[in-house]
């Protein structure tokens, strides 16, 4: 059998894992059709698990002990969510936004007063009565003084939130939840953005009625009933000192007190009413200076009588988000959800500890999420200056570089003149090569940091750096110390094989690891709370590829005959295993990770084993990514809606004519991370490192054996190979996923050490092992 016959039974066999791990699930009897009469969503923006003890809310705490809960990530179509981006938000089951500013603006003139020749533009109609805007508000205060004294005319405000770009590029219709159900009662200014639609029959009121009867006929008049319980907003001013709610701390308790008195009043009227109600406690957004967090998700009713909270569009518990309360609420209603909904009905899910156990578990998972979102940025500046540093570093210690032409005469005898010399070289060498393993075992620490419970120590964010460079600097230890450092790429290898282990047992335990990891993902930027990041996935490619290269490399040198055969298979064996690993939608569902890894493992198989590459094959590559991909989103979508990951929901999307918002949202985001991202400038140091390194005539590119940094031509080609493999699965990934040139960016921070470290290698007098295979584009042997 030819090698391109034994490639096409091993594509065969990667489609074959992927298709046996998405066989379709049947659905439940009696998941379909009403379990409710009707359905109560109270929001109270700013409620956090930290607000709710048996003291200060005992209603909330005797509710929560009652029901299924869960930490709520509240994002909309803004990285920050604020009163009127969460409401509308939850009455569209999809990320909408405000759409008006979110910063203050200039007094706005009465309306007796006229605007004309004022110099400020009137406001949108029926925003406002007859109260102008104050200037002397937090970040979220502009919207929360529009939920106070504005919206005289809801069914313009959520016109104007459908013509959003914003809101449109989620594909939102906001009050779809209303609409879908015909009728709603909203309760507070701020609810009617989520139910004033043009199919609503909308009951609108400030207040509940006092008189308990009144309440009640209220409340049965129509199954959906929003109410939005505003105490926090008005809980005090932003003072000079921060906290999570920008708020008067003092003022607080006596905010939440309110709430609690309203939600014990809710609950007695309800109790009144016949049939079943499912009644939802959310809060909605932030308040006040908008400082992201996880929120109080509360769910009490048939099916929610405990556990924690899911759904499948987290597929973790007990993780929700505020786009699945409107399809919770349609399907406790039996009604079709509509196909605009990005969210998932609500599940109740697993048993959960005793409420006061479980109440600090949902802090903790709010501190560890509020330190990753606020770290993340710092940590990626750190991984530039990290790469810079190595680069820079070596460029002083090793040379093979000229200074451009044009350089000045005086600049050029200046460095003359001030170069480190022999001797300093020589130890500066000494320590580059620690330095570069250390820089190659950050990725991966960042991961093995989710061990260490540092959301305890007094300042989480210091202990969480701290986390991570310790384990860098152990890992860096073991690599450079142990037995194998007295092989040429010892301690190198042992930082690859970590790298690549640590991921794919992640993965097959629960993602535990990817959860607030700095290359990680967390709950209120609400990307993705299970299974593989796109970050992480820059790491694979480098990791799996450049390990898989140099054991199919080692294999084949040890066999007598047949050496091609031997790295062809164990390339395409570890590939199927991996790539099984990345696409199964139980392990790590990643969508473009299949598409990329694909290409990489058959490029490489190919390369080692000797096929020689054409353009017609890599189009065949390509296309059969695609088909292992597409076939395993299908069956996915062949699931019952409410268990399907997004692969089957991405089908779901094409044939309703949702896809090319997806696909343009993530062009989007493509272009703002080129433009915005911290991570973007690794790839200008990894461009360095390229022309210093790999350019023809480069440090690794000496083909005597003996200059420093210098590789006998068989392992220079296995290098090329792998390094041609990576270059093509980080091309396809960066295409196929919205966090773009962040996926090679990532892979840079976990390359560029290692081929500084080896470029480092000490001369190397006599050759180096016996060599039986070498390998090029073409396949040509020794």
């Amino acid at each position: 059998m030819s090698a391109a016959r034994r490639a096409a039974l091993a594509l065969l066999a990667v489609l074959g894992v992927l298709l046996g791990t998405a066989v379709p699930a049947t659905a439940a009897d009696g998941a379909d059709g009403a379990t409710v009469d009707r359905v109560v969503v109270v929001g109270v923006p700013g409620l956090t698990w930290a607000d709710v003890d048996p003291t200060g809310t005992p209603a909330l705490w005797q509710l929560a002990g009652s029901s299924s809960i869960g930490a709520l990530s509240v994002r909309a179509a803004r990285s920050t969510t604020c009163v009127l981006d969460g409401w509308a938000t939850l009455g569209a089951g999809n990320r909408a936004r405000w759409a008006g500013r979110v910063d203050p603006l200039p007094p706005v003139p009465l309306p007796d007063q006229g605007t004309e020749g004022s110099g400020v533009d009137a406001d949108p109609p029926g925003l406002f009565d007859s109260v102008p805007e104050d200037t002397s508000l937090s970040y979220c205060g502009l919207q929360e003084q529009v939920a106070a004294v504005g919206l005289a005319d809801p069914q313009a405000a959520v016109e104007l939130i459908a013509d959003d770009p914003a809101t449109a590029r989620f594909g939102a219709q906001p009050a779809a939840l209303s609409d879908a159900v015909g009728c709603a009662v909203t309760v507070g200014r701020a609810a009617t953005v989520a139910a004033a639609g043009g199919d609503t029959r909308l009951t609108q009121l400030d207040a509940l009625p006092t008189d308990p009867a009144a309440a009640a006929g209220l409340l049965e008049n129509c199954p959906l009933s929003l109410l939005s319980l505003d105490q926090l907003l008005d809980a005090g001013t932003p003072g000079s000192g921060e906290t999570d709610t920008g708020t008067d701390p003092l003022s607080r308790p006596a905010a939440l007190g309110a709430v609690d008195n309203a939600v014990a009043g809710l609950r007695s009227v309800l109790d009144t009413l016949p049939g079943n109600t499912l009644l939802l406690v959310d809060g909605v957004s932030e308040v006040n200076d908008g400082r992201p967090q996880l929120h109080v998700a509360i769910a009490h009713g048939p099916g929610f009588d405990g556990g924690w909270l899911s759904s499948s569009s987290t597929g973790r518990a007990p993780f929700v988000q505020l786009i699945d309360a409107a399809p919770t609420a349609l399907a406790a209603l039996g009604v079709d959800q509509p196909a605009s909904m990005n969210g998932q009905p609500m599940t109740a899910t697993g048993e959960r500890p005793a409420l006061a156990d479980a109440i600090d578990q949902l802090e903790v998972a709010n501190e560890r999420a509020v330190v990753h979102y606020r770290s993340t940025g710092d940590f990626f500046w750190a991984l530039v200056l990290v790469g810079a540093a190595v680069v820079g570093l070596g460029l002083l210690t090793l040379g093979g570089w000229r200074a451009p032409r044009g350089t000045p005469a005086r600049w050029r005898r200046w460095w003359a003149a001030h170069r480190p010399g022999p001797t300093v070289r020589a130890r500066l060498r000494r320590l580059l090569r620690p330095v570069c393993l250390l820089a190659a075992s950050l990725p991966v620490s960042t991961y093995l940091a989710s061990l260490v419970p540092w959301q305890d120590a007094g300042s989480p964010r210091w202990a969480l750096a701290g986390s991570v460079a310790g384990i860098a600097g152990l890992l860096t230890a073991v690599g450079a110390l142990g037995p194998w450092r007295r092989r040429r790429l010892g301690p190198a290898l042992v930082v690859l094989a970590v790298s690549t282990a640590v991921p794919l047992v992640d993965v097959a335990t629960g993602s535990h690891l990817e959860l607030d990891g700095l290359l990680g993902y967390d709950a209120i930027v609400a990307g993705r709370f299970t299974g593989y990041g796109n970050l992480t996935f820059g790491l694979m490619p480098v990791s799996t590829l450049l390990l898989v290269a140099a054991v199919a490399t080692a294999l084949a040198r040890r066999a007598p005959t047949g050496g091609r055969r031997r790295a062809l298979v164990t390339v395409l064996a570890v590939g199927v295993v991996v790539v099984g690993f990345i696409g199964t939608p139980a392990l790590g569902r990643d969508f473009g990770g299949v598409i990329a890894a694909v290409p990489g493992f058959l490029l490489l198989a190919m390369l080692l084993g000797g096929i020689r590459v054409t353009v017609t094959r890599l189009v065949a590559v390509l296309a059969v990514a695609v088909l292992a991909v597409g076939s395993v989103a299908v069956l996915d979508w062949t699931r019952p809606p409410s268990e399907r990951s997004h692969l089957g929901r991405f089908v779901a999307q094409v044939l309703d004519g949702q896809a090319w918002t997806v696909v343009s949202r993530k062009a989007v985001a493509n272009v703002d991370i080129l433009l915005g991202s911290p991570l973007a400038w690794t790839l200008a140091v990894a461009a360095v490192a390229a022309v210093w390194l790999v350019r023809p005539g480069g440090l690794l590119r000496s083909r005597d054996g003996h200059r420093p940094g210098g590789l006998p031509p068989a392992d220079l080609a296995v290098l090329r190979a792998a390094l041609l493999a990576v270059a093509l699965s980080l091309v396809v990934a960066a295409a196929v996923n919205d966090s773009g040139v962040a996926i090679p960016a990532t892979a840079a921070t976990l390359l560029v050490p290692l081929l500084v470290w080896l470029a480092a290698a000490p001369v190397e007098h006599g050759g180096g092992d016996p060599v039986r295979v070498s390998v090029s584009a073409r396949g040509s042997t020794d």
